[in-house]
């Protein structure tokens, strides 16, 4: 009898060590296979990526030698376009050649039989001959360039046009192609860096081959950089390699699938041998289950066998070391997050306030210091010189306003900020719109249109809500061309206070309604003689924040003939 429990205990032990080393030896070659992932592998694809690249290159090149009249231009933009490959061509003392002539441009006979000279800054394949329909814009040098582009019916180039643009409907009768690409590529920055290291000395220390390679100077890992002999002439290109990280993750996604099958195999092997084995284990997995639950008065049976006893045992002080701990730890963690919740609003604050303030600062003083630089030099006429501290005092303005506006949103976001609650008369408010704002009413000849009812009243910050309604009065005005009409509508229905207040003659894309509440963002276009109307970029920001605070429902939306800006106001 003591030895069949002797055996028994020993099989017992021997069956927890059978699948501990399943475990191990599975978790061990899973690992091997995860380093091998992250160290072999990217160096082993980066070393094919550079082959691969090399390879491209030196037929690129042996193609460029075969062409003799030095027109290089279709061949340039064919292994840009294939094989991600950014080339420029070199004269012997490293400049960049200029190409002649110095644009692609494609001269177009409209149906009107006007001519026009026309930039394309991409190779769109066009030729004489060619249906042209789009959309172009003057340049200062009497050319034009494409802003809509459609050929064969797709959409090429689509983007907006603000200033003296013409549509374009008719053949292209004469197309100047340039000798190379360079014109399109010497501007990047990445090749004027590269470029510029460029010299004897520097590439004596990179030969290879018959030219020289090197790792360009924004990452020795992710770009590689050729130069190689062209006649007289050298060709540079440059070659971004793949990161593998993306590479390493679809593998390793893989992999899972298969890691996870084979472990399937052994659950369903380990099943029968961990059977005797499993009942300490579950016994254990309950007392975790409730410990997990907050419930450390739990505690788990210690079985007779070895393992199962010092499972149990280590549980158990677990449950016993956590009942003790957790009040304390509870009680400064919450003391630990509300001081991490206040420094870190406080110091989010202080970074938007300052980014927001540094970005939209940067233009007027740039203005105010060219304007005041031109004035003492003796630039500016001296009957200009009104005129220019007109604009100065313009951009002051501006800038005041921002400001202003930039501070009332932060005060907002602080949760020390308060609004100052009271009851507001909110027919007197609207009422007085139409009184602040008669002079540009009349200016632009607006029929101005109002159905107030009396005495409304509300519970807000007075002097926030008419922040808001002037806004949307000023917002309306800039945007309604002249002679058209803005309604102002007040009104309570079924127990809710609206205001409405539309403006009449224009509408906003749907895609860019929801954008209007984002600071500093503008509507494409605006009528031309209300264009002088400009605020401070964040006006209607700072009226979604307010109305946030007031927890009003509001928006703006297009309505038959016009927009409507609107507010919600439920009734206390």
């Amino acid at each position: 009898m003591l030895n069949r429990l002797r055996n028994y205990y020993y099989r017992q032990s021997l069956t927890v060590q059978i699948i501990l080393l399943i475990i191990l030896v599975f978790s061990t070659f899973f690992i091997i296979q995860l380093m091998l992932n992250r160290t072999f592998f990217p160096s082993f694809y980066r070393q094919r990526e550079l082959n691969s690249n090399e390879a491209v290159f030196l037929q690129y090149v042996e193609e460029l030698e075969t062409i003799t009249d030095q027109r290089y231009f279709e061949l340039q933009f064919l292994y840009a376009s294939d094989f991600n490959m950014t080339s420029i061509l070199l004269d012997s003392d490293f400049r960049i050649i200029r190409s002649t002539p110095n644009r692609l441009t494609v001269t177009i006979l409209n149906q009107d039989n006007e001519t026009y000279t026309v930039e394309v800054n991409d190779y769109f394949n066009i030729n004489v001959n060619t249906n042209v329909v789009g959309v172009i814009a003057p340049l200062p040098d009497g050319n034009h360039v494409f802003t809509s582009l459609f050929l064969n019916d797709e959409t090429l180039i689509s983007g907006p046009c603000f200033d003296e643009c013409i549509s374009i409907n008719g053949n292209v009768s004469s197309v100047d192609v340039p000798n190379n690409l360079n014109y399109l590529f010497r501007t990047y920055p990445r090749i004027q860096r590269e470029q510029a290291r460029l010299s004897e000395v520097f590439l004596s220390a990179h030969v290879h081959r018959e030219g020289w390679r090197f790792p360009s100077v924004d990452g020795p890992l992710d770009i590689m950089v050729y130069v190689y002999p062209l006649g007289e002439n050298f060709v540079m290109a440059v070659f971004p390699i793949e990161d593998t990280d993306s590479i390493v993750s679809i593998l390793a996604l893989y992999q899972n699938f298969v890691y996870a099958s084979a472990l399937l195999v052994i659950l369903l092997w380990s099943f029968r041998i961990g059977k005797v084995a499993s009942e300490p284990i579950r016994n254990v997995e309950s007392v975790a289950r409730e410990i997990s639950k907050l419930n450390f008065d739990a505690e788990a049976i210690e079985f007779k066998s070895k393992e199962a006893t010092s499972l149990s045992k280590s549980i158990n002080q677990i449950s016993r070391n956590l009942r003790s701990a957790l009040t304390t730890l509870n009680q400064n963690n919450q003391e630990l997050m509300e001081l991490y919740r206040e420094q870190s609003d406080q110091v989010d604050l202080k970074k938007r306030l300052v980014s927001s303030i540094s970005h939209e600062l940067k233009t007027p003083l740039m203005i105010i210091q060219v304007t005041i630089q031109g004035i003492l030099d003796g630039i500016v006429p001296e009957d200009d010189i009104d005129k220019e501290f007109n604009t100065i005092m313009q951009e002051i303005n501006k800038s005041t306003l921002m400001i202003q506006d930039l501070l009332q949103i932060y005060r907002l976001d602080s949760k020390e900020t308060e609004l100052k609650w009271d009851q507001v008369n909110l027919s007197q408010m609207a009422l007085s719109l139409g009184r602040e704002f008669n002079a540009l009413i009349k200016k632009f000849k607006f029929t101005y249109v109002e159905s107030i009812e009396e005495n409304i009243m509300i519970k807000a910050d007075p002097h926030l809500m008419q922040r808001v309604l002037s806004n949307f009065m000023t917002n309306a005005i800039k945007y309604t061309p002249a002679e058209e009409t803005i309604a102002l509508d007040v009104f309570i229905k079924q127990n809710t206070v609206y205001f409405e207040l539309t403006n009449y003659g224009v509408s906003i894309p749907e895609n860019q309604i929801n954008n209007l509440w984002t600071p500093f963002y503008r509507l494409d276009e605006r009528p031309v003689d209300q264009d002088t109307l400009k605020g401070s970029g964040i006006g209607l920001y700072l009226v979604s924040e307010v109305l946030k605070a007031h927890h009003f429902d509001f928006g703006i939306e297009n309505i038959a003939g016009g927009v409507k800006a609107y507010i919600r106001i439920p009734m206390t």
